[in-house]
């Protein structure tokens, strides 16, 4: 194998191991994936307009609630699984492949947008990092509609870099896709919806500017983003605009949640240091990015009964996440001021801007902020590293700190993934204790076990469970339930059970198959299974 990279020419080497980065990235997102999907709430109601849409031969106008508000994103979503839906059938995994595809070909994607600034080793070192990043795999391997973002915003800055470097008819389609990449990435999360118009504008300032921008690009820029958002245009004709109203009411009402701009700030500069730091070396809370728990861990630093290892640990956490960040936007910002390079300083200038745009944004509604926000800059601390990198490349003998970064980066996500992996084996995960997600195997084994063990002809089964397992994984049950014609029915006071009527009852499968005590009061244990993360009851009313 060697031997044959040997013989192979610059250009054909670099697209072997490109296309090597891109087989180990698909693994890691494809492995398993229908068993170990994760199938909660929001996915079987996705599903089921999916369903719902395929049956009726209707493309809904609008797509999904956005961050439990009223106001409805654009449908792009929805079209993309029903498309999939169309092709695969209409699957909970089917319903998920769009992401997947998308997270995939952002592998390639962002491979071209480091390749702009750095060389051939530090781009396919940067690739190698993405595509193995536990936070990136995460958020490709179940459906949500934020999930594709960070394709189409790599896709929007791409094309209009391309757009500023082209000539003829290919500026105009790289301008076309730049406004197809916006109109979809609005669709996707509200954050976008505000971000991306806005950083528009400073793209076309900098293009106009710079000489490269036509009336062509811009009639295709606004075509395009036009296009994708018919639907939504034509529902907010047909309605009023009563969806854009619902937008500006919830825009205001979580404005009002806010506490004052200081507090803000400092949240914002937070969760863009943690995140750019768990992006890249899969270390962090996966879920809260603000300084809170940062603040009460630092109180107990010189409690005895906290081991100096921790203390050790923590410590070294806080200044190297805060010294990559810090650092990182210090030496790209030191290359923007000095870069001669019209092509590079464009590309520069759009992430840079981009990036401050979202920062700004983040700061009016940073009490929302959580990990997950930061999938729309989810490329930015790949970016980062490779500005460390190119800056510690420079000597030589800084050269192996270089090349440490990157297996110490490498070593971190490889072990977050295959503990991940080894999780799954026993189902969904549990996120800071609480109970996160089921995954579509565990659904098909529990309505599986309902169904084979009702007592009577009914179609009903009747189930309960220990506080917060039936929050998020009823509907999925439910949808799952009726590929069988079995309905489940969630236990509640308007539900009256008589003695000797079966119910069946979920927890977590630490406890196996013992029950609380005061649910033992009520029931008597006919059968019992556990299932990775669940036990599963066959109860009798006493």
């Amino acid at each position: 194998m060697y031997g044959f990279l040997q013989n192979m020419s610059p250009h054909k080497k670099m697209i072997a191991i490109l296309c090597g980065i891109i087989l180990v990235g698909f693994v890691f997102r494809a492995y398993n994936f229908s068993e170990w999907l994760r199938f909660n709430m929001d996915q079987s109601r996705d599903i089921g307009v999916v369903e719902n849409s395929i049956q009726e031969g209707v493309w809904p106008p609008l797509g999904p609630r956005a961050g439990g508000t009223d106001f409805k994103l654009g449908p792009a979503f929805y079209y993309f699984q029903i498309i999939s839906a169309r092709i695969f059938g209409a699957t909970p995994e089917a319903a998920a492949y769009p992401d997947l595809f998308f997270s995939l070909l952002s592998i390639p994607l962002f491979f071209l947008l480091a390749r702009i600034y750095f060389n051939k080793p530090i781009a396919l070192s940067l690739t190698w990092l993405f595509s193995i990043s536990y936070f990136v795999i995460k958020y490709s391997r179940f459906a949500w509609n934020p999930n594709s973002t960070p394709f189409f915003t790599m896709l929007f800055l791409y094309a209009v870099y391309r757009i500023g470097g082209s000539q003829g008819n290919r500026k105009v389609w790289w301008a076309a896709t730049a406004g197809v990449a916006m109109g979809v990435g609005i669709q996707l999360h509200t954050t976008l919806l505000i971000i991306m118009p806005i950083a528009a504008l400073f793209f076309t300032y900098y293009l106009f500017k710079g000489g490269s921008l036509t009336k062509g690009c811009v009639i295709a820029v606004v075509a395009g983003a036009l296009l994708v958002n018919a639907p939504q245009i034509a529902s907010e004709l047909q309605t009023g605009g009563m969806n854009t109203r619902v937008f500006i009411l919830s825009v205001t009402e979580k404005n009002e949640r806010n506490t004052s701009i200081s507090d803000n700030l400092a949240l914002d500069v937070s969760c863009h240091i943690r995140a750019n730091y768990g992006i890249l070396a899969a270390y962090g809370n996966e879920e809260e990015c603000g300084y809170g728990d940062l603040v009460n861990r630092t109180e107990k630093l010189d409690s005895k009964r906290v081991p100096l290892t921790d203390k050790t640990i923590f410590v070294a956490y806080v200044i190297v996440a805060s010294v990559f960040s810090i650092g990182g936007y210090y030496i790209a910002f030191r290359e923007l001021k000095k870069q001669e390079d019209k092509k590079k300083k464009l590309f520069a200038k759009l992430a840079a801007t981009y990036t401050i745009l979202t920062f700004l944004f983040f700061i009016v509604w940073a009490t929302e902020l959580s990990m997950r926000f930061f999938l729309i800059l989810e490329f930015v601390p790949f970016l980062l590293l490779g500005f460390w990198l190119k800056f510690l490349w420079v000597r030589s003998d800084r050269r192996w700190l270089a090349i440490a970064l990157v297996i110490v980066a490498s070593f971190f996500n490889l072990q977050k993934d295959f503990a991940v992996f080894r999780d799954l084996q026993f189902g969904g995960r549990e996120i800071n204790g609480d109970f996160e997600y089921i995954t579509l195997g565990e659904a098909e084994f529990i309505t599986g076990y309902m169904r084979d063990n009702l007592v009577s002809d009914s179609k009903t089964a009747y189930v309960d469970a220990q506080a917060g397992y039936l929050f998020k994984s009823l509907k999925s049950l439910r949808f799952v339930a009726k590929k069988s014609d079995l309905e489940v029915v969630e236990l509640s006071e308007d539900v009256k059970l008589a003695g000797g009527s079966q119910l069946f009852y979920l927890r977590n499968a630490e406890e196996k198959c013992e029950l609380p005590s005061k649910v033992s009061k009520k029931y008597e244990i006919k059968n019992c299974s556990v299932y990775r993360q669940f036990s599963i009851f066959d109860l009798r009313v006493k």
